[in-house]
């Protein structure tokens, strides 16, 4: 079984191309798709860009193009939980739009298609028990914003989340059509507030080196 390990951003991927071996590099609908072996396991590897459009493109080209059979999300995402602390690393138990109502995604066209969230696939999440003291388990919201006060205590009354993306919600959905197990791993840069740019740009790299600390833990578990 092929796994697909995506981010959004270059930096995120980095920690995990340089511990590939055999990497091969094709380019595909403008992004780079890096495959090789992790821990002796199959891997295709790819930045897909920021937001839930470049997610969803990304994400299905891993499944119809590069047969990932598994899909890794993981990377860095703003903390909404004040419990949290930067660095600290959520497991995606439930993840949602933020920017869009979930039923009206189905309106009866695609039966079975969540309306409340999509929860991960539970061999994946059995995977990631016992794997840190700073690792959490919760809700992750996404949307077409990089939140910051304006928008953080709506979104915490309403979903109760304890972080929030650009692009969870869209993976998860696509993999839901394909059936593809798939998790989300994201590592707190920031807490979404009033300078969240300046801890954004501060914490990225240290975040995203715990994000794919969590991630190529869960891949070492993962059967060959």
């Amino acid at each position: 079984m092929k796994i697909g390990i995506m981010c959004a951003l270059e930096s995120e991927l980095l920690p995990l191309t340089r511990e590939m071996a055999g990497v091969e590099k094709s380019t595909y609908l403008m992004r780079d798709f890096y495959s090789g072996t992790l821990d002796g396991k199959e891997v295709v590897a790819v930045v897909g860009g920021v937001g839930k459009v470049n997610a969803a493109i990304t994400a299905q080209a891993l499944i119809l193009c590069y047969g990932a059979g598994t899909l890794l999300f993981t990377g860095i995402a703003g903390g909404l939980d004040d419990s949290l602390r930067i660095g600290d690393v959520v497991i995606g138990t439930q993840v949602l739009h933020h920017d869009l109502e979930m039923e009206w995604m189905n309106n009866g066209q695609f039966p079975g298609l969540p309306t409340d969230w999509f929860a991960p696939d539970q061999g994946l999440l059995d995977l990631c028990q016992g794997l840190g003291n700073n690792l959490h388990f919760g809700r992750i919201v996404s949307g077409e914003v990089f939140v910051t006060d304006a928008q953080r205590d709506g979104i915490i009354r309403r979903f109760h989340p304890l972080c929030v993306d650009m692009e969870s919600a869209a993976v998860c959905q696509v993999c839901w059509f394909h059936k593809v197990p798939c998790l989300i791993i994201r590592s707190l840069s920031d807490n979404a507030d009033d300078q969240p740019e300046g801890a954004f740009l501060e914490n990225k790299d240290q975040s995203s080196l715990s994000a794919m600390g969590v991630t190529r833990a869960i891949v070492g578990r993962m059967p060959a």
